[in-house]
């Protein structure tokens, strides 16, 4: 797996966009406070769709978490 800097360069408006994608789907599947074997793949398989995970989506993730979750723990759903 590569791990891309994006210091070298602005975002473009298609990463831009690919980052709005990926808050949505993690405040999707963050809105019930639980996380599912399904949703954290649907995650995966996004970052992952061009072979390489950037700072940013992974801040994304993180951020997205905080604001969703504050202090409280993150649930998972296996069932």
């Amino acid at each position: 797996m590569q791990i891309e800097r994006s210091d070298q360069h602005d975002l473009s408006p298609e990463e831009q966009a690919h980052l709005a994608k990926l808050k949505a789907l993690v405040e999707a599947a963050l809105a019930d406070g639980k996380v599912s074997s399904a949703e954290i793949q649907a995650v995966r398989e996004l970052i992952h769709a061009d072979h390489k995970v950037t700072p940013e989506e992974l801040q994304t993730i993180r951020s997205t978490m905080r604001s969703m979750l504050g202090d409280a723990a993150l649930e998972y759903d296996w069932g």
